[in-house]
């Protein structure tokens, strides 16, 4: 599997832009030649797969095209699922390694490009040196780490405007955006309407499907069609408050409105189901929030045996 280089971008001093190159050299000592950016670490040199804006909205793309691109190598026509730790890449007469993907740091959505960049740009090493030039071939040498078992989810925005196609869903699209981190298989991504007997039915349409978990966008306030939390209410078996009341708490440093969230997350039988606000921001922060601790609710969802305790 292979796609080409589309772009070199070098910086001589950090927290400045970086300006497009024709070629360049990587070291193994040091990353891209001339990058300032460069040294012995893990995230000498920075990598971003374009594929990856499919996943936000138009208005983002095209911000991210107008500011140009921000990681060292810009790449098209290798899937990113494909681009995981530890994948080998020949970059033009060069190789490199992935060893991370995304940054810790959170860039807010309406920022644009710093913000998808932050969460699916690759970083890693040069293993071998070579002169690269936009346009040579990239392809992977190596496989990297396989994923464990995919996730199962089921995706669900409450909208009645969103169900008549009178709003953009940019909401749903933040959450599939964070599902393909997870590497989750997503059993299906739906706008459905406010209706109670809707929702419920939906949700047990993801149950059924054997989802490991379900999320939900939208309808948590006290608007008289805010029903979600209601509906999931009658679905679940058991509450498990910690992720709604984590988002709270950290909504409540941005505003006192989220005081009036009713959003709920409980268990259906082997499925995690977690209510979320609906407008693209409040997602967005979130699911920041409660991200960290998804894949470790899915093992205990699935009754996988990992310690919940860490060795000090």
């Amino acid at each position: 599997m292979h796609g080409h280089l589309v772009s070199v971008n070098v910086s001589k001093v950090r927290g400045v832009p970086k300006r497009p190159v024709k070629d360049g050299i990587l070291l193994p000592t040091w990353g891209l030649k001339g990058d300032a950016h460069g040294g012995d670490w893990d995230r000498q040199i920075s990598l971003f797969p374009l594929e990856t804006l499919a996943l936000v909205p138009k208005t983002v793309r095209m911000l991210f095209e107008e500011n140009a691109y921000s990681e060292n190598l810009t790449i098209e026509g290798i899937p990113p699922e494909k681009l995981r730790v530890g994948t080998i890449l020949a970059v033009g007469a060069a190789r490199i390694r992935i060893l991370h993907i995304g940054k810790e740091t959170y860039e807010p959505p309406d920022s644009g490009r710093p913000y998808i960049v932050s969460r699916e740009g690759r970083f890693g090493r040069v293993l071998e040196e070579g002169a690269i030039a936009v346009g040579d071939v990239v392809a992977i040498v190596e496989e990297g780490i396989p994923p464990l078992e995919a996730p199962k989810v089921a995706l669900i925005t409450l909208s009645d405007k969103g169900a008549r196609g009178e709003r953009e869903d940019l909401s749903g699209r933040f959450l599939l955006w964070y599902m393909t981190r997870l590497n989750a298989n997503v059993l299906f991504q739906e706008i459905i309407p406010d209706e109670k007997e809707t929702i419920k039915e939906r949700l047990r349409q993801g149950i059924a499907a054997g989802a490991d978990l379900i999320l939900t966008t939208g309808g948590t306030g006290l608007a008289p069609r805010d029903v979600t939390p209601d509906a999931t209410l009658e679905v679940i078996d058991r509450e498990v408050p910690g992720f709604v009341e984590a988002m709270r708490a950290e909504s409540l440093k941005k505003t006192p409105h989220a005081m009036i969230s009713r959003a709920v997350s409980g268990m259906a039988g082997r499925t995690l189901i977690i209510n979320l606000p609906g407008s693209p921001k409040a997602v967005a922060e979130c699911m920041e929030v409660i991200f960290p601790a998804l894949s470790h609710a899915i093992e205990k969802v699935r009754g996988e045996p990992s310690d919940c305790a860490v060795e000090l």
